[in-house]
């Protein structure tokens, strides 16, 4: 009975050291540290040919790293490094999204979400993506000169509005605003003319793949739409719109300004009212130079500004394409429908000296608008836009914009 009683004992104390050597092994290990992670998400088009959205998905792991950008990373070949092209996020949540622009057209990308922490660069799996085709005009550009030797007319994604969005998207504020680009509400009442013009983001809309102005009046106001780009824009350049222009006594326009108000190129200028058969069958091409103090302003004046076929055509009754080559600061050309039917003497360009000899060499905004203008009550063209029939009816007072597209040599 003792000797069981000591085997006991001595069996106890074995298992007693077995756990306390088993315990103390486990308070030794070091835990497993799980890294963090991120996913590619599948890049999506957007409505411009040369841009996509892209983005990534980082999963926190215990590593407690400090992340210091994230972003997405493409290339033509299939393993895309941050070395190659990126575009960084200003987020710092763990889902982001990046919008990559100036992208080639019909052109297959590889895209890979990644971070950088300290010297790490961490890469998600990499996705692939096939922009979509460059737009093409409604009929060839063959029509214009040749841009030069191996060179060809390439379209500007910043100065070019398909409009086809659902609304006023985020898409669209990108390159354009809903406003003229220094906040000039539009022609105020001068002379003995009693209206004035005011751009309000109200009258204009997209529908349809258009952008679309429709006039109002509240007072002595005529409320109508005005859309800028962002950014300027200097030649060499073709600029074209697709427009249908209201039934209207009001400017539909399509022109270039340079931000100093000192030059202009008016590519489209058109009143629609058809009880005016001069100016329904009329279209004015034209430009102008001004010296701000004191006010001065030189414009071509003459017959030969203001085109028509010959043919009796309402420039209101359907959509046509409205055209202007700025080639240099002193060559003008404008296109109707691919046809040259004005180019402007460099003799008329600036005669007066306004520009102190250098032309039409200013960077512009693109602007796409309707307008009341004053000088046209005043001279006696419009009685009083108002009460003006073609004025205050909503179907003949809405003018509607297909596209603008801007090309320049490249």
């Amino acid at each position: 009975m003792v000797k069981a009683t000591k085997l006991y004992g001595l069996l106890s104390a074995i298992l007693l050291v077995v756990g306390c050597s088993s315990d103390d092994d486990s308070s030794t290990e070091n835990p497993t540290i799980i890294p963090t992670t991120i996913s590619s998400i599948t890049p999506e088009k957007t409505s411009v040919y040369s841009e996509i959205i892209a983005g990534g998905k980082i999963t926190t792991g215990t590593d407690d790293i400090s992340i210091s950008e994230r972003g997405v990373c493409w290339s033509i070949s299939d393993k895309p490094s941050v070395s190659d092209n990126k575009s960084i996020s200003d987020s710092n949540s763990t889902d982001f999204s990046v919008t990559i622009t100036d992208l080639d057209g019909s052109q297959t990308y590889y895209l890979s979400a990644y971070f950088i922490a300290s010297d790490k660069i961490e890469y998600g799996e990499v996705k692939e993506i096939l922009t979509d085709e460059m737009p093409k005009p409604s009929g060839p550009v063959d029509f214009l000169p040749s841009p030069g030797e191996g060179k060809e007319w390439v379209i500007q994604p910043k100065f070019t509005n398909e409009f086809n969005y659902e609304g006023k998207t985020a898409e669209f504020t990108d390159n354009w605003q809903d406003k003229f680009f220094n906040g000039w509400t539009g022609p105020k009442k001068s002379g003995t003319a009693t209206t004035s013009t005011e751009y309000t983001p109200e009258n204009s809309s997209i529908e349809g793949g258009e952008l679309v102005y429709k006039a109002t009046i509240n007072g002595n106001n005529v409320h109508t739409g005005c859309v800028t780009s962002k950014e300027k824009v200097g030649y060499p350049l073709y600029m074209e719109a697709r427009v249908k222009i209201s039934e209207s006594s009001l400017a539909t326009a399509v022109w270039l300004l340079s931000d100093d108000s000192t030059q202009e190129i008016d590519n489209l200028e058109a009143y629609g009212d058809k009880s005016n058969t001069y100016f329904s069958e009329r279209l004015h091409l034209s430009h102008h130079v001004f010296i701000r103090d004191p006010f001065q302003d030189y414009q071509p004046k003459g017959e030969e500004t203001y085109y028509a076929d010959g043919k009796g055509t309402k420039w209101a009754d359907d959509y046509h394409d409205y055209g202007v080559l700025w080639l240099d600061p002193w060559t003008l050309k404008y296109y109707v429908d691919g046809e040259l039917v004005r180019e402007v003497p460099t003799d008329q360009i600036d005669p007066e000296n306004y520009t102190s000899g250098t032309g039409l060499n200013k960077d512009m905004f693109l602007i796409i608008s309707a307008a009341a203008q004053p000088w046209r009550e005043t001279v006696g063209q419009v009685d009083d836009y108002t009460t003006d029939p073609s004025v205050i009816s909503s179907e003949r007072s809405t003018s509607r914009f297909d596209y603008i597209r801007t090309y320049k040599p490249e």
